[in-house]
């Protein structure tokens, strides 16, 4: 049973939120809070799997409340919970140890996935709220903040290099296999080899990478 926090300031979204996911066979909504310090204290006492947070929040936001729960719970996973207008806090989410971020208002199919992934370890984020990322992060990189490189673009496969121009272009893994006509769990299998090839931390890394290095302008042959 996967153990969730749901943190917002906003009752009415922290009801509706609860109800969705306590209706999944294998999660278990085991507390809310109404902001970031409430969100510290639950933790301490109740150790969630997964944390829903909500960012702009009164008392303590939640990039604040979860660089306090990353810095003494580095595995709880958190997945924040963002709106259209939230793109100043993206960078900072990531920056502090966000797993994944999820759009207000997804369905509650996308919503457990996104929980059953994170807890599973991997990143995540649905397919609007990663075109925002990459949005953000393309003028991050016009910025000239990079990455720091190492020397092993060269062991990378032609298939893995489509891997990542397909994660630049904010392609779901869904969508991924369907472009290169492969299995999903051929595209996992290939991310995962692609993070340890550049030794990057997950596939918010792949893209960033993707839309600064050159691979997103290269003609990749078969």
């Amino acid at each position: 049973m996967i153990k969730v926090l749901i943190v917002d300031d906003q009752e009415i979204i922290r009801e509706s939120l609860e109800l969705m996911l306590n209706s999944v066979n294998n999660i278990e909504v085991i507390g809310t809070a109404p902001d970031g310090r409430d969100a510290i204290t639950f933790v301490e006492k109740d150790k969630p799997d997964v944390i829903l947070m909500d960012i702009r929040m009164p008392i303590m936001n939640g990039i604040e409340s979860m660089k306090v729960i990353k810095a003494n719970y580095p595995n709880i996973k958190v997945i924040i919970l963002t709106t259209f207008d939230d793109d100043e806090y993206i960078f900072e989410s990531l920056k502090h140890g966000a797993n994944g971020f999820l759009l207000k208002g997804v369905s509650i199919k996308i919503l457990a996935k996104s929980v059953e992934l994170v807890h599973q370890e991997d990143a995540m984020m649905d397919t609007k709220a990663r075109s925002k990322v990459l949005s953000l992060f393309s003028q991050i990189a016009k910025r000239n903040y990079l990455l720091k490189k190492n020397n092993h673009e060269d062991l990378l496969t032609n298939h893995e290099l489509k891997i990542i121009q397909a994660v630049g272009q904010g392609l779901s893994d869904e969508e991924i296999a369907s472009e290169l006509k492969v299995t999903l769990g051929i595209v996992h299998h290939d991310i995962s080899s692609v993070l340890k090839k550049l030794d990057l931390g997950d596939p918010t890394q792949i893209a960033i990478f993707a839309i600064q290095s050159s691979i997103m302008l290269r003609r990749i042959e078969n």
